[in-house]
């Protein structure tokens, strides 16, 4: 029998129909990742998104994203245009509508990792390793970040499940969708979505000499064909630029994805980096995970070959993103799909003594990581208290009480699912879908409700939005950034035309000296330095000042200023007398 006739071939699957279990928990992820997706304002850099998408708009060009009229083209154009049309079909561009195309990318990428489950191994498998992935931390927090990062998960997952569903009877049409696949990824985040596939799938064609059915002329004209759909947006910005707009986006491809991995000039981490990166994405199901490496290394030569392949693609991806100069804890996502299926395979083979005593002791430590963060939640009001005591501000009555009602609700959860598991085709896994029920309550309520609860502390948008209000009726021109700008404050402010940057204290000087209003905002940091360059025009105590958290310290950039600078004032202000009135004049 040849390796393309194994009984482990694609071809030759036969899982079992999609059911209510399978529906369930992508139910479950909808919930998990669309509820509340809204309610926090714009972290860090989540304005990118929304200021970018808002500025097209404005412009009416989607084709030369800016940021404050500037040039912005580090990221291709397609997430962008996905928060446009999130924008357009709920008619408000929003924190909403900026996050929507990252929380539909997860619940793609994990309907993608439940298929090949199901595909490659068993229902069960595909079931649980789906369920692990959507409750880790790593895929629920940037499913809900306006970023691309889970765009490009969600398109390395989508193209490895059209794979393996066309692995064994691959024509031109097939390589030529797999290619779209990669290339449409690749315009939301960049290469890596058509790299990372195609290294997850040489060890399957390795390990099994596929080189012949793979190295074909219609699999190079497919994958021709599919650049020029990424290459066509490019290709359309460069020919159709104005003189102002002097950023191209080919070049920044090239630097941001070529470059940056040979001779990285920003995100230097050190290359260790994603050993604790990975494990940190994956919790709260980190202990598992440690479990299902060893004991499916530990049995290596009894694995199929499914399971190697998948252990060997891990490598890959993970040598991959170590050998980058480039490294960033959050590069490592689309290895989280893979980490949930190994988990997967591990909990659903059998094995001998050893195996199984691998995973009982590994689902031990698991159910008790879950039980402390159980009893963590339930002591919480307690630990608020001390946190009071300490920083000098309270917390919010509502995160005291989505602290031990999220427990108690977790607790409730395992134990349903505990009884509802006492059929004897379920009782092998009874104990594992009792942790998963406590995991998912305990991620949504932190998710979808303790940490909106602390909004509060966010005080970014409350500030641009009363500095939107006293600026009322000032021209865009008449309001200032100096030394720098920043997305989220663009946003929030939302002016209809770029508001200027003050470079130097030259530029500062004069435009304070000219109109009868005007409005400077910098960061805090910058505020002795802005008041040495137009003495009598700014004062050291500005009109308007983010609050800081209680836990900063005055030494930290940590916060927005604002002057608004009336000349007639500040003159009146210096004599000691009360500015006159325009009628009394």
């Amino acid at each position: 029998m040849s390796n393309d006739e194994s009984p482990w071939s694609a071809a030759h699957q036969r899982p079992a129909r999609w059911g209510w279990a399978d529906l369930a928990i992508l139910t479950v992820g909808g919930l998990l990742l669309f509820t509340a997706l809204g309610a926090r304002s714009l972290w860090r850099a989540e304005g990118r998104w929304a200021e970018i998408t808002r500025e097209m708009f404005l412009t009416g060009d989607f084709f030369h994203p800016t940021i404050g009229g500037e040039p912005y083209f580090d990221k291709p154009l397609l997430t962008y245009w996905l928060v446009a049309a999130a924008a357009a079909i709920s008619g408000k561009l929003d924190e909403w509508a900026a996050r929507f195309p990252s929380a539909l990318a997860g619940l793609t990428a994990v309907a993608a990792t439940l298929w090949i489950g199901r595909r490659l191994w068993s229902a069960q498998a595909g079931r649980i390793a789906a369920a692990i992935l959507l409750t880790t931390y790593g895929l629920l927090f940037w499913s809900r970040t306006a970023d691309a990062d889970m765009e490009n998960v969600a398109a390395v997952m989508l193209a490895l499940a059209w794979y393996w569903s066309r692995r064994d009877r691959a024509k031109f049409a097939d390589y030529l969708v797999f290619y779209l696949i990669v290339f449409v990824g690749a315009l939301m985040k960049g290469l890596p979505a058509v790299i990372l596939p195609i290294l997850a799938i040489l060890p399957d064609v390795a390990m099994n000499r596929r080189w012949r059915h793979v190295l074909t002329p219609g699999h190079l004209l497919a994958a021709l064909l599919a650049s020029t759909v990424y290459l066509a947006p490019f290709v359309y910005a460069s020919s159709s630029e104005t003189g102002a707009y002097d950023a191209d986006g080919l070049v920044l491809v090239f630097r941001e994805n070529i470059v940056r991995f040979f001779r990285p000039f920003d995100h230097t981490g050190p290359v260790y980096l994603y050993l604790y990166y990975l494990p940190a994405l994956l919790m709260p199901w980190t202990p598992l995970f440690i479990a299902a490496v060893i004991g499916l290394v530990g049995r290596w030569k009894n694995l199929d070959d499914k399971t190697k392949w998948l252990l060997w693609a891990s490598v890959v991806v993970f040598v991959f993103f170590t050998a980058s100069g480039s490294r960033r804890g959050y590069y490592i996502l689309p290895l989280l799909p893979f980490s949930a299926l190994l988990m997967g395979v591990f909990l659903d083979r059998s094995g001998d003594v050893w195996f199984e005593s691998v995973r009982r002791h590994g689902l031990h430590v698991q159910a008790a990581v879950i039980a402390v963060v159980v009893l963590g939640e339930l002591l919480g009001p307690a630990i608020g208290v001390m946190v009071r005591r300490r920083l000098g501000d309270s917390l919010p009555v509502l995160f005291y009480v989505a602290l031990p009602a999220t427990a108690v609700a977790a607790a409730v959860a395992a134990y349903l699912v505990w009884r509802l598991g006492k059929h004897p085709a379920n009782l092998r896994h009874r104990g594992w879908w009792a942790m998963l029920g406590a995991a998912a309550v305990l991620m949504g309520g932190f998710f979808c409700w303790q940490q909106n609860s602390l909004e509060k502390f966010r005080t970014e948008r409350p500030f641009a939005l009363e500095l939107r209000a006293k600026a009322f009726g000032l021209p865009p021109e008449d309001v200032a950034f100096y030394r720098n700008n920043a997305a989220n404050m663009l946003f929030y402010m939302g002016a209809e035309r770029p508001l200027p940057v003050l470079r130097n204290a030259e530029e500062l000087r004069a435009f304070v000296a000219g109109g009868e209003k005007r409005a400077v905002i910098s960061r805090r940091k910058f505020v002795a330095d802005a008041c040495a360059a137009a003495p009598g025009k700014l004062r050291d105590n500005p009109d308007l000042v983010e609050p800081s958290p209680p836990w900063s310290t005055d030494s930290e950039d940590g916060g927005w200023v604002a002057w608004i600078v009336a000349p007639d004032h500040h003159q009146a202000a210096r004599r000691g007398q009360a500015p006159e009135s325009r009628d009394e004049k």
